[in-house]
């Protein structure tokens, strides 16, 4: 399924990305979870914007069928980047101080077609860059009980997590969508950049 979505202007995009991130970030990447990526050959460790997935041990039940959430998640992840070039571009740092970015394979946004997949979620953590428009997203994806939304008893991540969360002092906060906003830019590929983009 691709999807296509429409976009925010550069310069609108530009300024609200701190001035301390790298442009972009090109490359092959390795899967760590869900939302979590690793370029292959810098060792750059990318989260995706706006996005959350069931915890890598989560079990969801759909009509009887038990299956495990966390896994199909990550193995989605995977299936989308294998041997594909991931194009990231950064927008902030959480508190570990990992680059929070929205990346692309191609014109495919990953974190947003997750959330219409049913893959995930649209989600911000308290002080992180939002997406509303993925909580649009997030609403068809649901009202068509498409993967997580088929499970009933299926516990959100911040949720079924919210212990571990509290004790490392990150503050989950669902965002309200803003109607019509677009989605984030992919950025274009370029070379001077990619030697640059990895100190961040």
């Amino acid at each position: 399924m691709l999807i296509v979505f429409t976009i925010l202007p550069l310069p609108l995009m530009a300024q609200s990305r701190p001035t301390d991130l790298p442009r972009q970030i090109y490359g092959e990447v390795q899967i760590v979870d869900s939302t979590t990526l690793e370029f292959v050959r810098t060792k750059q460790l990318v989260r995706l914007a706006g996005f959350e997935a069931p915890r890598l041990d989560q079990m969801a039940t759909s009509e009887s069928v038990s299956w495990p959430a966390g896994q199909v998640s990550r193995a989605w992840m995977i299936l989308r980047t294998l041997g594909q070039d991931v194009n990231c571009a950064p927008v902030g740092r959480d508190r570990n101080k990992v680059l929070i970015a929205h990346c692309f394979v191609g014109e495919t946004n990953l974190a947003a077609t997750a959330i219409a997949e049913g893959i995930g979620y649209a989600f911000n953590y308290r002080d992180e860059p939002k997406v509303p428009a993925y909580f649009d997203i997030e609403r068809k994806a649901r009202g068509l009980g498409y993967g997580v939304w088929s499970s009933p008893t299926l516990p959100p991540p911040w949720l079924y997590s919210a212990p571990m969360t509290k004790a490392a002092g990150q503050d989950p906060e669902r965002s309200e969508p803003v109607p019509g906003l677009p989605l984030p830019l992919p950025v274009a590929k370029q070379t001077d950049d990619i030697n640059n983009a990895h100190g961040g």
